[in-house]
């Protein structure tokens, strides 16, 4: 294998994509305007979301403490004790009777509210309902006397036990979106006889949410559309004149110095840095049009030098031949014998007798 007969083939480099500043100002601006829509519909979505259950919250709270505060404990205790269920779930303790009557008053008051009433119970994570408000108000199958209930461990029921506590993050069931709180039941004594927990309808959250997606979708069409639209508008006035430089340059540079940049720099009312950059062309191609009309007429002038040396080359070259000298010798001879002859005597050679070079009208030089 010879290496010399190897040929490389050269890979042409690959003329770069072109891309037009229109489309690229449209493509920013449509990656801006995302973004910051994105991040401002996060922020205000997160914020009416925050504010709705804020005021959720504070409505529970208002609720479960007034629940709380006027339950008697001490009658709740020995209801736990001494009260016995009825076949349906209830009780004919009218003590018990008295107790969800009350709760029941306040989800009158508050119909968001659903309260009800628990223990422990003596199996781990379990509790057992007391009463609840829907005993009275039957909106729902509300908790039974005495029903057990399997809490998970760490649950908000298990934590009402011993401290106040709000759930704020919305859950749903059967029943719709609920959030949860739950606060202690104290005796007089300050023990702990069990806990009032409050499931307060959420759907309001769920009603902003979807209010909020629905409004900032039309907003966001909507001003998405008219700054598009305003953009390509701008867009496309700065980047005319730069296009138009272009295709002027463009000629140009094909040696069309006809081209006139007048519309770009003298023209405007406002001054810009499109009008600076035209205004440099213009000085630039004046500058290349001089030159080069100089560098014509230098190269005329090296063509005519060029002619008149080779020209001048041919005669010595002619002159220089063993025939010329020849020639030259008869002529010469030819000369002296005219000279010996007398006056009045001409030659018929057709060569000057008095030039030893002959001229560019001399046949032999042709």
């Amino acid at each position: 294998m010879k290496l010399g007969n190897v040929k490389t083939a050269k890979q042409k480099p690959q003329k770069p994509h072109f891309i037009s500043l229109q489309l690229k100002v449209l493509t920013g601006f449509t990656l801006v305007f995302s973004l910051v829509f994105a991040g401002a519909y996060y922020w205000f979505y997160r914020f009416a979301t925050n504010f709705a259950l804020e005021q959720i919250r504070e409505d529970l709270e208002t609720t479960m403490e007034a629940a709380a505060s006027g339950t008697s404990t001490e009658d709740f205790a020995a209801l736990i004790d001494q009260g016995t269920p009825r076949a349906d779930g209830y009780s004919d303790d009218p003590r018990y009777w008295e107790h969800v009557n009350w709760l029941a008053q306040l989800e009158s008051i508050e119909p968001r509210a659903y309260i009800y009433t628990y223990t422990a119970s003596s199996t781990p994570n379990q509790i057992v309902f007391v009463g609840s408000g829907s005993a009275i108000n039957r909106r729902i199958d509300g908790a039974k006397f005495l029903e057990s209930y399997d809490e998970p461990e760490g649950g908000i029921l298990l934590q009402g036990l011993t401290a106040e506590i709000f759930d704020a993050e919305p859950f749903t069931d059967e029943w719709g979106t609920w959030v949860s709180g739950a606060i202690p039941l104290t005796n007089r004594e300050g023990k702990q006889v069990g806990a009032l927990g409050v499931d307060f309808r959420a759907d309001y959250v769920l009603q902003v949410q979807q209010q909020i997606r629905g409004s900032v979708l039309i907003a966001f069409t909507t001003t998405y559309g008219t700054l598009f639209i305003l953009v390509w508008v701008v867009s496309r006035v700065l980047t005319r004149p730069i296009v138009n430089l272009t295709q002027s340059v463009e000629r140009i540079g094909e040696g069309d110095y006809s081209q006139s940049l007048s519309y770009l720099s003298g023209e405007r009312q406002v001054r810009d840095e499109i009008t600076t950059l035209a205004e440099v062309f213009e000085i630039m191609v004046g500058k290349v049009r001089q030159r080069e009309e100089i560098l014509k007429r230098q190269v005329a002038e090296l063509r005519i030098e060029i002619d008149q040396t080779k020209r001048q080359k041919r005669v010595k070259e002619i002159v220089d031949t063993d025939f010329f000298q020849d020639l030259r010798v008869k002529a010469q001879s030819l000369r002296r014998r005219n000279q010996d002859s007398g006056p009045g005597v001409t030659s018929n050679s057709g060569l000057d007798p008095t030039s030893d070079a002959p001229s560019d009208s001399d046949p032999t030089v042709q």
